[in-house]
């Protein structure tokens, strides 16, 4: 399928760093408010800047899950599943999968955020959101499996 490059169009008119795979992908993020484009933007950027930083990573599948934009790691099979998604007109949430620890890890490790310790990260349209602790729980995601098994031998 051929990639399209596709403008974005807010106030503060986010980047599109890296090509919208898909019709369906590109509907979804467009249907989104400006602020929260921006937010959801940014952060799709992290996840693809970390996989072209770490080969244990390796290359981003961008797809929809559950009808909402989902990143995994086919090559590698490195990590589980990311979802993003709209939660209200003010508030997003990073998904990750029930049955992992990341979302208790980061519930631990990242106390003044709002996450449920099962399965996502909050976060309001209006918050900043430090790029330095994002990347953490995303690589958390990312390397879950990779993690797993560099402890199993231990």
């Amino acid at each position: 399928m051929a990639t399209t490059k596709y403008k974005i169009k807010s106030k503060s008119n986010p980047k599109l760093k890296y090509p919208l795979p898909s019709e369906e992908i590109t509907s979804y993020y467009f249907n989104l408010t400006p602020a929260m484009l921006e937010k959801i933007m940014e952060i799709r950027n992290w996840i693809y800047e970390l996989s072209f930083a770490d080969e244990k990573i390796g290359e981003i599948a961008e797809c929809l899950k559950w009808g909402e934009p989902s990143f995994l790691t086919p090559k590698t099979k490195s990590g589980s599943t990311i979802r993003m998604a709209k939660v209200n007109e003010l508030e997003f949430a990073l998904y990750f999968n029930c049955k992992t620890t990341i979302a208790k890890e980061i519930a631990i490790e990242f106390p003044e955020w709002n996450c449920d310790g099962k399965r996502a990260l909050y976060f309001s349209v209006s918050q900043k959101i430090s790029k330095s602790k994002l990347t953490i729980c995303l690589k958390k995601a990312l390397l879950y499996h990779k993690r797993k098994t560099d402890t199993a031998g231990f």
